[in-house]
């Protein structure tokens, strides 16, 4: 009997363990059920850079977006991001409708209101004003100003507080910054590093200045409301583990740099700690004489500390210097130092000089060679520019493979000339960069105070469009801002702006030129080619316009347009019965590389309901080299749909006939300069014939364009072209009908 007893108990307890286990295990998994990642909803501000933005391709980024990826990774959940308005995202986490804000301010009432978990950083605001503010200095001199804030912000209840002080709120910090530069209120209050961030990204930050000492830190991070310790729970550990694997700071110094880290977090704490102790000695000492000496040994000891934080905390804000006013990769001074130096010396009124210095064709060694290398050619040109500028001037790094010099205290252009052509000899000499022996060229624009403009952005603006002339006669030289210029710039923008109202006012039309099968001669295709029926300047052929729309990227629209128009022009002449062939259009590089070109293609075919057989596009030789790859994988993947592809304007890029089966070609054309004389001149004769011999080998059909006499065609029949365009056999019509017989 006993025995029994003694088993049944033993049995009992082993049940409780194995109960007691499977309790446990299914809390560790709380978050994991069947294999299923645990999903909470997190909302953030959909426009508080650099914390949390959606950018202009619709991104939402930031410190804050970041940190909750960071989370999921490492807790193995899924976190859904949904940016909104600040407003609408409090009331989301008060409705319950999400489960946390992934980033809002501790003040007491919130505390109340919401569960926070450790803080991500501290933040603080300050007080901006407009660069000629005068009357505000401080937070009490607002009495009675415009001050505009966001709404929801923790500076609304600061403002209130403000006797007399005219509140103006704004949906985001954006937005108060915009009214501040238009002049709609006299300050704005906000988050300091955001403020910051969305002048140097709106290239604004001469315009405005900071005044008074900074309002008040706060703790900065996640938040749920109140009951919801599980998500609490969870976004607090996450946080622990970010911050002790590194990923934090990462995180960090990728938006903010190293100001406020992790570890600045603990020295922060620590100081508080000694500020503590050093209380605490200071009551024992009042008490307790007999501890004097001991105490004022502890004292000098923290004082010690607090100099080694206060000497660390200026080495941190030398470092936001130098990240704010110098370029990482050649240590130059930026635009933004540039700029202020500039402004600076026109306030002095002297007379002084403005170089632009731009690389000639620098993109194909970055596209070759790569950006590691390309940064380093920068960084060593710039140590060479340092060494010709002369003494006292300025060189600064602008944006891409630009420099700007400053040129002090001249005595007349001349001199600014002299700079200019000794920066262009020195580049004659090459850089060896990892083994690579380079040969470069510069084109200089030169802008003369105060004769090209009187404030830095104009001089600027005035030395680009210098810079612009130089390189429109080839490049590796410099040209002098004169009032030609500014004539022809304010031409091209008059161009632009009744360029930007033909794309809505539909002034485009498209003439066709026939395409002529040399041995039948008869019509077997056709070339859409686009006017410009503009209302002032009458007919405007695409030389005049095409260069300034790819320029403006307004050749996006426009040729979607004419391949639109091409397609449901070809399918309407077809349904009205006439012989079905195919229509050629040019697509320019810009277009051809945009990201969603052959969607476009493909939605355009079936819209207009164009079978993709009669459809051709023409592209030119140097925009299928650019970025070889890319361009074997689109032409693979039109062959696929069907459509045409002809190499226009072929023998005069730098593609290789090797290249030409590998991208799907399958019709090259000879460009004009090798047709107009071929019956006198032998080389370009010799030419066409090599070209038409090769392309027969890949079984590539061959078309010359710019024939206008019986000699050109009889010739290329001889030597074997297939098929011929030009005004021998008819100029571009507007309409086809004239052309062609049913």
């Amino acid at each position: 009997m006993h025995r029994k007893q003694k088993i049944l108990s033993i049995i009992l307890i082993v049940v409780c363990i194995l109960l007691f286990y499977n309790y446990k295990n299914s809390e560790a998994y709380e978050f994991i059920k069947d294999e299923n990642k645990f999903k909470i909803k997190v909302a953030g501000d959909n426009n508080f850079p650099p914390y949390e933005f959606v950018d202009d391709k619709g991104n939402y980024k930031g410190f804050n977006v970041d940190i909750m990826k960071a989370i999921s990774e490492t807790m193995n959940v899924e976190i859904q991001l949904i940016p909104m308005k600040w407003s609408e995202a409090v009331s989301a986490l008060e409705n319950h409708y999400v489960d946390a804000i992934q980033g809002m301010s501790r003040t007491p009432e919130r505390e109340g209101k919401y569960l926070f978990t450790q803080s991500t950083i501290i933040n603080s605001s300050a007080i901006f004003v407009r660069k000629d503010t005068e009357h505000i200095k401080d937070i009490e001199d607002l009495k009675g100003v415009r001050v505009a804030y966001q709404i929801g912000d923790i500076n609304e209840d600061r403002i209130k507080d403000i006797s007399g002080a005219i509140m103006v709120p704004r949906y985001n910090q954006l937005e108060g910054i915009k009214a501040l530069l238009d002049g709609e209120v006299d300050a704005f209050i906000g988050n300091k590093i955001a403020a910051i961030y969305q002048l140097n990204k709106m290239k604004e930050t001469n315009k405005v200045k900071i005044v008074g000492m900074p309002i008040g830190e706060t703790a900065y991070g996640p938040v749920t409301y109140k009951g919801n310790e599980e998500v609490y729970e969870l976004l607090n550990a996450g946080i622990d583990k970010i911050k002790e694997d590194g990923t934090y700071d990462k995180i960090y110094k990728k938006w903010f740099g190293d100001e406020l880290s992790f570890g600045r977090f603990m020295l922060l704490g620590y100081i508080k700690e000694i500020f503590i102790i050093l209380l605490i000695i200071t009551i024992i000492i009042l008490g307790l004489y007999y501890w004097n000496k001991k105490l004022k040994i502890e004292v000098s000891k923290r004082t010690n500390e607090l100099e080694i934080a206060n000497k660390n905390l200026m080495m941190q804000q030398q470092e936001i210097y130098r990240l704010a006013y110098f370029d990482p990769k050649t240590s130059l001074p930026n635009r933004l130092y540039f700029i202020e130096e500039l402004n600076k010396n026109i306030d002095k009124n002297i007379k002084l000089a403005v170089l632009y210095l731009n690389l000639d064709k620098f993109k194909h060694i970055n596209n070759t060679l790569g950006h590691d290398i390309g940064d380093e050619i920068l960084r060593l040109i710039g140590l060479r520019l340092e060494k010709l500028i002369g003494e006292g001037n300025l060189i600064a790094r602008g944006e891409g493979d630009g420099f700007f010099i400053l040129i002090k205290d001249l005595m007349d252009e001349g001199e600014a000339v002299d700079v200019a052509k000794r920066i262009i000899e020195d580049f004659k000499q090459p850089l060896i960069v990892e083994g690579y022996k380079l040969y470069l060229t510069t084109s200089i624009g030169i802008a003369v105070y105060p004769e090209a403009g009187i404030t830095s952005s104009s001089l600027i603006k005035n030395a680009e469009a210098a810079l612009y002339r130089a390189k429109d006669v080839g490049g590796n030289s410099y040209f002098i801002y004169d009032e030609t210029i500014g004539i022809k710039e304010y031409e091209n923008l008059t161009m632009l702006n009744e360029l930007r109202q033909a794309v809505n006012n539909e002034e485009f039309v498209l003439y066709y030129q026939p395409k002529i099968d040399i041995k039948r001669e008869k019509i077997i295709g056709m070339e859409a080619l686009i006017r410009w029926n503009n209302p002032k300047r009458g007919l405007v052929f695409p030389d005049k316009f095409i260069p300034l729309a790819e320029d403006t990227g307004l050749i996006v629209p426009i040729g979607e347009w004419v391949l639109r128009e091409a397609c449901r022009q070809n399918k309407e002449w077809i349904q009205k019965g006439y012989k079905p062939r195919r229509i050629s259009v040019n697509i320019s590089a810009r277009q051809f590389q945009y990201y969603n070109f052959l969607d476009t293609v493909s939605n355009i075919l079936e819209e207009t309901g164009l079978e993709p057989e009669y459809l051709g596009l023409e592209i030119t030789e140097t925009t299928a080299i650019s970025d070889i790859e890319y361009t074997i994988d689109v032409l693979n993947r039109l062959k696929q749909l069907g459509v045409s592809v002809i190499m226009d304007d072929f023998g005069t890029g730098y593609s290789s006939l090797k290249y030409l089966r590998e991208m799907s070609i399958n019709e090259i054309k000879i460009d004009r300069a090798f047709i107009w004389d071929i019956e006198t001149n032998e080389k370009n004769r010799a030419i066409s014939r090599t070209i038409t011999v090769l392309a027969k080998q890949f079984d590539i059909l061959v078309t010359a364009e710019g024939v206008e006499t019986k000699e050109q065609l009889d010739i290329l029949k001889k030597i074997g072209c297939d098929k011929a365009q030009g005004y021998y056999f008819s100029k571009p019509k507007a309409t086809w009908c004239r052309l062609v017989r049913k």
